[in-house]
């Protein structure tokens, strides 16, 4: 199909824009954001610290990457984003590659461009967790996994270990099953199952152990440096985190983080909105290949066995936990999206299927603009009119183009639609309202007096990464009693009542309606960017010295 190439591209400098964004939309990744700081600046690479304490709940290999990144750009919401979105391109690199020895360039192309297309893809690669590192690592080891299972060489061994290893670094022994799942599968279905117990099999996990060893010199001298005590007893109780409390702890729901709302069909519901704008046509590839599947020996068969397993074996693991998050399943969605690709590539798009999808993204479209209606905010309103109009004048161009054609075409367009309507609604929401982001514009990027927030350490956190301004976070009123000379206090309202403050000392420079937590669901980001909810009226103030 002609014009692949072009959609994917557009797709992926859409995907990009977000990075021009001065701040960082989400609760969890400021955290994360804080950790890679305290390494980039006090060169202290074995030791994730929050808050100056001991950080232990996720492997330091992104952090590794943010905090280079940080000394390389300079701390901010640009150099944070960045190497996550550089792993985002490393994963459709080796989605083609895997697409294409399974099937064919053609089969490669259509992957890559459903992968950057997926609406959970695009706004991980953002947002940037640990999953925007997972599936490159992941599809990169299962890419050379199989290679090495067809040919023994050295290169296939050395970087199947390497990014095994990385994956490890990144989340965790049980990276292990997804990375190992298909291939396992596929040696049962084709009776291969000594290879199981084979010197050429154990060599290769000896090694993506080794290839993981800087995490576990890491956490021991974490743990024999800078824990209170440190010693055996710290040591073991870390190991004991990462192998078992962080990986089992959290399948068995028995670890310290526990979640005990867990739903068996949860997964299914996030697929079916995960996997946008192309959750019909790869259900419609399932049920194509279990009814006119190939010859059970012929290469296409075994390609969908080991897609299929990969993705199915996670999948119902995830779908047995009580501990669940929906954006575990990023990692193995690039493995539907090759099942979808192959399918697209290889079988025409009857009028029904293309009604059916054409009668999705037309919902998608109706979905974003009742939205932009619904914020009212006049840069959104006239953008995503502007991108609806020239959308239908391209359906009008089109019209006579095949059904193929037509369904690939828009399903991209619409998504990418939807997704500068995400960037546009966090950007408005959280510039506009956001503590930091308007500290920042108040007081300037390099003030002169340090910042105290009360009570605020997510907020705290925030403005170390936009300011370069001594900024720390109070927890209770005796410490800012303990303050010398003048500084800069941002505070609730209610909570400056509360503190009785001097107001011949404490020069109140505005009062603002603004948000604490960034965190929430998509209905509190909405009414945020309507500036409705949920808002909290915070004093900027300055305390003058005498």
């Amino acid at each position: 199909m002609r014009g692949i190439q072009w959609f994917a591209l557009i797709t992926v400098l859409i995907n990009a824009c977000a990075m021009l964004s001065p701040i960082i939309d989400s609760g969890d990744a400021i955290t994360y954001a804080s950790i890679a700081r305290h390494i980039a600046l006090s060169h202290d690479w074995a030791g994730l610290v929050l808050d100056g304490h001991d950080w232990l709940d996720k492997p330091h290999f992104p952090f590794w990457m943010t905090a280079m990144s940080f000394h390389l750009g300079g701390i901010g919401a640009r150099s944070y984003i960045l190497p996550g979105f550089i792993f985002h391109l490393i994963g459709a690199y080796y989605i083609y590659r895997l697409a294409e020895m399974l099937y064919s360039k053609q089969t490669a192309m259509l992957a890559v461009l459903i992968y950057v297309s997926i609406f959970n893809l695009m706004d991980s690669s953002i947002e940037i967790k640990a999953e925007a590192y997972l599936r490159a690592e992941i599809l990169a080891a299962c890419y050379y996994w199989l290679r090495y299972d067809m040919q023994f060489r050295t290169r296939y061994l050395l970087l199947g270990a390497l990014f095994t290893g990385m994956a490890i670094m990144t989340k965790g022994i049980f990276t292990i099953f997804t990375i190992y799942s298909g291939l396992v599968c596929l040696w049962l279905y084709q009776r291969q199952w000594s290879k199981l117990f084979t010197i050429k099999w154990l060599l290769a996990l000896v090694l993506s152990l080794l290839a993981a060893a800087p995490e576990f010199i890491a956490l021991h001298l974490q743990f024999n440096q800078h824990a209170e005590g440190g010693g055996v007893e710290q040591q073991t109780a870390a190991f004991k985190f990462f192998f078992w409390d962080s990986q089992f702890g959290r399948f068995f729901n028995t670890g310290p983080i526990q979640n005990h709302n867990g739903y068996p069909f949860y997964f299914v519901l996030v697929l079916l909105w995960g996997f946008l704008p192309w959750t019909l046509l790869l259900f419609s590839a399932i049920y194509s290949y279990s009814r006119d599947g190939e010859k059970p020996g012929s290469s296409e068969r075994v390609a969908f066995v080991y897609l299929s397993s990969t993705f199915l074996c996670t999948f119902l693991m995830f779908s047995a936990t009580k501990f669940q998050m929906m954006y575990y399943i990023d990692i193995i969605l690039p493995f539907a999206a090759v099942i979808a690709a192959d399918y697209l590539n290889t079988s025409s798009i009857g009028k029904p299927l293309f009604i059916a999808q054409m009668g999705l993204i037309a919902l998608l479209e109706l979905i974003v603009i009742a939205l932009s209606i619904y914020v009212m905010n006049p840069a959104i309103l006239a953008t995503i009119g502007a991108i609806g109009a020239g959308l239908w004048c391209y359906v009008y161009a089109t019209r006579a183009a095949s059904f193929k054609f037509r369904a690939i075409a828009y399903s991209v367009l619409v998504i990418n639609m939807l997704y500068i309507f995400s960037i546009l609604l966090n950007y408005s929401a959280f510039t506009r309202f956001g503590i930091a982001s308007n500290a920042v514009k108040l007081l300037g990027a390099q003030s002169e007096l340090p910042i105290y927030l009360y009570q605020m350490p997510e907020v705290s956190r925030e403005l170390t990464l936009y300011s370069k301004a001594p900024s720390h976070e109070l927890d209770t009123a005796e410490s800012l009693r303990h303050i010398r000379g003048g500084y800069y206090l941002i505070v609730q309202h209610e909570q400056a009542r509360q503190l009785q403050l001097d107001p011949a000392k404490f020069k109140r420079l505005v009062n603002m309606k603004l948000v604490v937590h960034k965190t929430g669901t998509l209905g509190k980001l909405l009414q945020l960017a309507r500036g409705t909810w949920p808002l909290e009226s915070i004093d900027f103030l300055q305390y003058e010295a005498y």
